[in-house]
C-alpha cells in the first residue's frame, strides 16, 4: 500500500476519467499523476515494436527539443525493446527492474547512448513504466519519469503507480473507442447517438437511463448486453454481475473501481465469433467534468466487438472478478494444477507471495479450492479462450 493522500489520489483519478471523455484534459491529469511522486514528465506513449519507434499520444512535461530528439533518433537506441516483447498490460517496472529483466548491468547499460545522449541531458534518471494496452506489434505505455534530484523510483512509486494503472487503462480503452474526439462540448446523449459503438448510460443500480442508436440495435437483435425490463443484462450471470458490481462501486467511489469492468467479456446468444462482446465501464458521477453530462447516470457501459486478437485470459479474469493482474495469473496457475511452490517459480514470485493472492482470488471468486477455480476457467467464453 502507498502513503499517499487520498484526496489527492482521487482528485488524479477524477482528471484521468475526465481525459477519456475529453482527450485536451490528459496534460492536466499526467500532471496530477507526475505530483504523486515527484516526476517530471508523464505521457501514455505508443511503442511500435517493428519499426522501433515512440509516439507520445498524451503528454506532460518535458523540453519539446528533447521530446522531438526522442522520437527522430534516440527510440531505437532505447535498449529495453526485447522487454516490451514479453511484458503483460499491467506489468510496472522501473529501470532498475528492467535492467534485470533484460539480464545487463546497469552500469553498463547507462553508459550507452540513450542514456548519455538523451535521457541524462534531458534530465531524466529514472522512469515507473506500465503496460496499459497492447497489441501484436504495438504497446500503449503509462510512464512517469523522474529526475536525478530525487531518489531512484522505489517500492512506494511503483504501489503509487499500481494504484493509477486500472484507471489509465480504462481511459486509455474508453479514448480509443470514442476515436479521442471530445463529447464535452455538445449535447453528451446527442453525441452519443453519432457513434458507431454501443453505449449505454445506467443508474447505479445498472437501470438504462439512455442507450444510443448502435446499442438499441444491438438490444433488438438479442444481444450480447441486454436491455430486461429497463435493466442492464446479459446472457451470463457472471457477466451481468461483473458489470453491475463495477457500475455500483464507479457510483461510490471511483477510486475503488479497481480492475473489475475493464474488458469484460461478454458471451453472446449463441457461439459466432460476431456475438460476443468486450464492455468498458466509465464512472460519470465524480471528477469537474463528467457529472454535468448525463444527469443521473452513475455510468457508461461501452460494448464492443472484441477484435481481431481476444485478450488474454487473465485479463478477462481480472474484469470479471476485479483481480489484479498477478492475482489473476496466480489463478490461472493453480486451477491448472500447479501447486504454489510451481507457481511461484512460473510468475517469479515468493511462495509467501503466492499465497497471500491466492487467498484474494478465492475471496474475490467465491470459492474455496483448486478445482472450483479450474470449473471457471473451463467456463470461460469465446472471448477470453479460444
Amino acid at each position: 500500500m502507498a502513503d499517499i493522500d487520498t484526496e489527492k489520489l482521487s482528485e488524479t483519478i477524477g482528471k484521468v476519467y475526465d481525459s477519456a471523455v475529453d482527450p485536451a484534459l490528459w496534460p492536466a491529469a499526467l500532471e496530477s499523476c507526475c505530483g504523486l511522486i515527484g516526476a517530471t514528465l508523464g505521457s501514455v506513449a505508443l511503442y511500435d515494436l517493428r519499426q522501433k519507434t515512440t509516439r507520445w499520444g498524451s503528454q506532460w512535461g518535458g523540453d519539446p527539443h528533447w521530446m522531438r530528439l526522442l522520437e527522430e533518433k534516440y527510440a531505437p537506441m532505447m535498449p529495453f525493446w526485447p522487454n516490451l516483447l514479453h511484458e503483460e498490460v499491467g506489468s510496472i517496472k522501473n529501470t532498475r527492474q528492467m535492467v534485470e529483466t533484460l539480464g545487463g548491468d546497469e552500469e553498463e547499460i547507462r553508459k550507452r547512448p540513450f542514456f548519455t545522449e538523451w535521457a541524462m541531458p534531458a534530465g531524466y534518471h529514472d522512469v515507473a513504466a506500465c503496460i496499459v494496452a497492447r497489441t501484436e506489434i504495438q504497446r500503449a505505455i503509462f510512464q512517469l519519469h523522474t529526475p536525478p534530484s530525487r531518489d531512484v523510483v522505489g517500492s512506494r512509486d511503483i504501489a503509487i503507480v499500481n494504484l493509477l494503472f486500472p484507471h489509465v487503462r480504462r481511459a486509455v480503452a474508453i479514448g480509443d473507442l470514442l476515436d479521442m474526439k471530445s463529447i464535452a462540448s455538445a449535447a453528451f446523449e446527442a453525441t452519443l447517438d453519432t457513434l458507431v459503438v454501443a453505449i449505454v448510460l445506467v443508474d447505479a443500480h445498472g437501470r438504462i437511463l439512455h442507450a444510443n442508436a448502435a446499442a438499441q440495435t444491438m438490444f433488438s437483435a438479442g444481444g450480447p448486453v441486454l436491455s430486461t425490463r429497463g435493466d442492464l443484462n446479459t446472457h451470463q450471470p457472471g457477466a451481468t454481475a461483473a458489470l453491475k458490481a463495477a457500475v455500483a462501486r464507479a457510483s461510490l467511489n471511483e477510486s475503488e473501481l479497481g480492475h473489475g469492468g475493464i474488458g469484460v467479456p461478454i458471451r453472446g446468444h449463441d457461439d459466432r465469433p460476431q456475438a460476443h462482446s468486450i464492455a468498458h465501464v466509465l464512472p460519470l458521477k465524480s471528477g469537474t467534468l463528467r457529472p454535468g453530462l448525463a444527469l443521473g447516470a452513475a455510468a457508461a457501459v461501452f460494448v464492443t466487438p472484441p477484435g481481431d486478437h481476444s485478450p488474454p485470459p487473465f485479463e478477462a479474469l481480472a474484469a470479471l472478478y476485479d483481480l489484479t493482474p498477478t492475482e489473476a495469473r496466480v489463478m490461472i496457475e493453480i486451477a491448472s494444477g500447479n501447486n504454489r511452490a510451481a507457481t511461484a517459480e512460473a510468475l517469479g514470485i515468493a511462495d509467501s507471495t503466492v499465497k497471500t493472492h491466492l487467498a484474494r482470488v478465492f475471496e474475490k471468486t467465491h470459492t474455496s479450492e483448486q478445482s472450483e477455480l479450474a470449473r471457471l476457467i473451463a467456463n470461460l467464453t469465446p472471448p477470453i479462450s479460444q
